[in-house]
């Protein structure tokens, strides 16, 4: 006769949609309770995050945690934003011992910085895939330091937005 030994589950996700008001940089997050409501003039900042628990009674915090974030302008902004997100896995190398595993490329691409910062904060292995953030989003007319100011707030709040989410998706209490 077999015995069964309850498990947790070895995966979770977490999902969550943020508005950034485009005047005080703030993100707010949304909830289904307020209709997903955003301002028109608000950019979206969709986020996924699936966390490997790791091995069950292996020591550490847990396993790889991987996190894919898109912003969506307002003049582009869909009515489901998650529908656009675009899944990239990790490269090929990408193992429990990597310190971030990334996806971007370009000097101006911020994926790497925020995947350090947020694998140092969480001391996680984390992957991190950005979609829509970088300076090519800006290039509507208008002055090159006007855009490098928005692309600086707006990369504040997307980081604030995933700290936070990951803050409340790796809780060691959380089930899926």
């Amino acid at each position: 006769m077999a015995t069964v030994v309850p498990a947790p589950p070895r995966f979770a996700a977490h999902k969550s949609l943020y508005a950034v008001d485009p005047l005080a940089g703030a993100a707010s997050k949304l909830t289904e309770a307020d209709g997903w409501a955003a301002p028109d003039d608000a950019s979206l900042i969709s986020i996924l995050i699936l966390d490997h628990g790791g091995r069950p009674g292996a020591a550490g915090a847990g396993g790889m945690v991987w996190v894919w974030a898109q912003v969506s302008p307002p003049r582009a902004r869909a009515a489901a934003a998650m529908s656009g997100l675009v899944l990239a896995m990790p490269p090929g190398g990408a193992r429990r011992a990597s310190a971030a595993q990334l996806v971007g490329g370009g000097a101006d691409d911020p994926t790497s910085d925020i995947a350090r910062r947020l694998s140092a904060r969480f001391r996680r292995p984390i992957f991190v895939s950005l979609n829509n953030l970088g300076p090519g989003r800006f290039a509507a007319p208008g002055s090159l330091m006007a855009a490098a100011a928005a692309q600086g707030d707006e990369q504040a709040a997307l980081e604030q937005c995933l700290a936070a989410e990951l803050a409340s998706a790796l809780q060691p209490s959380r089930t899926c």
